[in-house]
């Protein structure tokens, strides 16, 4: 993978937490939802800032992070919003691993 690649995968994993950070937040305040979409919330932001926030931000780096959140996912429960959620972000993030070949 190129430096170009490793910025692209940056730059899509941004944007792909952005958007569910966005979709998120959007559902709280719609619906008034519960501690644990609350705790999704975080778990998302939490990762966004570790992401922004490292000065070595490399594949393994992003693999580490993308192999996080995809297993923070399985075997959850929650209301069908969260739930959703939840496999909606494990799928975009499964994508993302198959078109930059990420194992």
């Amino acid at each position: 993978m190129t430096i170009y690649d490793k910025q692209t995968l940056l730059n899509e994993c941004q944007r792909v937490l952005q958007y569910y950070l966005d979709k998120t937040e959007s559902v709280m305040t719609l619906y008034q939802d519960t501690a644990e979409t609350q705790y999704f919330l975080f778990a998302l932001k939490g990762t966004m800032a570790f992401i922004n926030n490292s000065e070595n931000v490399d594949v393994p780096f992003l693999k580490k992070c993308i192999n996080g959140l995809i297993a923070g996912q399985k075997g959850r429960s929650g209301s069908d919003r969260l739930s959703d959620l939840r496999h909606e972000l494990e799928e975009e993030l499964t994508l993302l691993k198959l078109r930059y070949n990420i194992k």
